[in-house]
């Protein structure tokens, strides 16, 4: 018992130092994609159409990515060297120039990082919630009156579409609490950029919220019609 004792104690410190030599060794390079999401992990090597990237997934544990050139912006390495791989090429739908296309970047990144669309989730559940129940409020049969019982109609359906319409209608506003530096305020396709996200994010918190608040009122419909029926 001694003997394993020590055995597992052993294990367990030659563990604890492999670890430690994968978080110091693993470097943290820095990959930024057009798309505005940016990527920590170590570069292992590229070739002329996909960079490989080692994405460490958790402590013990990293996957390598392969992500095509033409939707890299950059990769900054450990020592704040960056390598820019966006080029302007009207050919290919890259239209901006590499300057233009920095800003467009660090306005997703700065609405990835700032704006979470919590407060149009809520929202989509309040347009949800009173739209549904509208819908199931039997207002003909007077012996039934009341929530739940009339049988939901095509407004419950359209209900999650019409919230991301109405509650995430885009516009092209920017806070200044929402960017890393204000004078990126200023320029045209920061805005751009923070926008593309921002309003997408709008318009999915706000369908998502509108259909969980529909979906929770037509189980309870279910629920209530079934075990209240009426006449």
């Amino acid at each position: 018992m001694e003997k394993s004792g020590i055995k597992f104690h052993a294990f367990f410190v030659l563990k604890i130092l492999l670890l430690g030599i994968v978080n110091t060794s693993f470097s943290q390079d820095s990959l930024a994609l057009i798309t505005g999401k940016s990527l920590a992990g170590e570069l292992s090597y590229e070739d002329q159409q996909f960079l490989y990237f080692n994405k460490k997934v958790a402590d013990d544990k990293i996957k390598m990515i392969r992500y095509p050139l033409r939707l890299i912006y950059s990769l900054t390495n450990n020592l704040n060297e960056t390598k820019v791989y966006y080029k302007q090429d009207k050919t290919n739908g890259n239209n901006l120039s590499e300057n233009q296309m920095k800003m467009f970047v660090l306005g997703e990144q700065d609405a990835f990082k700032r704006f979470n669309g919590k407060f149009h989730f809520l929202l989509g559940i309040g347009f949800g919630l009173t739209s549904s129940l509208i819908d199931t409020y039997e207002f003909k049969n007077a012996t039934c009156k009341g929530y739940f019982n009339d049988s939901p109609s095509v407004i419950s359906i359209v209900t999650p579409f019409l919230s991301s319409v109405i509650i995430g209608f885009p516009n092209r506003r920017v806070r200044k609490i929402y960017a890393s530096e204000s004078d990126y305020l200023s320029n045209n396709f920061y805005r751009r950029g923070f926008n593309r996200v921002k309003n997408y994010r709008k318009t999915s918190s706000a369908f998502l919220g509108g259909l969980s608040s529909v979906v929770t009122v037509l189980v309870a419909t279910f629920i209530h019609q079934k075990n209240n029926s009426c006449p």
